[in-house]
């Protein structure tokens, strides 16, 4: 799902950042697209245990929304430079976005509403196959690919064509931006 999480992640981002900047002026949509593969970060961590020693950790461990508010929270303490309501929101929406996606993707899937479930949620509305040079099932990837045109398709009708052009600004953290109707 390395592929996927890259291409799910920027249409939420598109689409999430376009609504957070109607609201405050404000939008850090490039950490929703790192934050999307946070949750794996439970791949390293499982890979230094065993050869350490020291702990056990499995993938899928780190995927849940305790794991998802502690990453939100120590992120914001990080990212200094931008405001932490800003920062925790859009990790905690990349993270989360990470975990719908998997959810998606897997039956049965991980214990992502832990811990308030401890159960596995998944839906597999796909039967995923590595098929795209081992790296992405190509049915998930091709909706993916759709959903990021739509979202910049959604936006570029709300914004027009300079939207693109803000996110790579560096005060695209503080600017305000109106919006041409015509």
């Amino acid at each position: 799902m390395l592929s996927e999480h890259l291409v799910y992640s920027t249409a939420i981002a598109i689409i999430f950042g376009m609504l957070y900047r109607g609201i405050t002026g404000r939008e850090n949509s490039w950490l929703i697209i790192f934050s999307a593969y946070a949750p794996d970060i439970d791949i390293l961590a499982a890979k230094i245990g065993e050869v350490s020693g020291l702990f056990h950790i499995e993938h899928g461990d780190f995927h849940n929304i305790a794991f998802l508010l502690l990453y939100a929270f120590l992120i914001s303490l990080i990212l200094r430079g931008f405001r932490q309501t800003d920062t925790f929101i859009f990790a905690a929406v990349g993270f989360a976005a990470h975990l719908i996606e998997d959810s998606i993707v897997f039956y049965p899937g991980y214990r992502i509403l832990w811990p308030l479930y401890d159960g596995e949620v998944g839906f597999g509305i796909f039967n995923y196959r590595a098929d795209v040079f081992g790296i992405a099932d190509k049915e998930v990837l091709a909706v993916g690919i759709l959903l990021v045109f739509l979202a910049a398709f959604i936006r570029t009708i709300y914004e027009g064509n300079g939207w693109f052009r803000k996110l790579v600004t560096p005060e695209s953290r503080y600017q305000t931006t109106h919006i041409d109707i015509l």
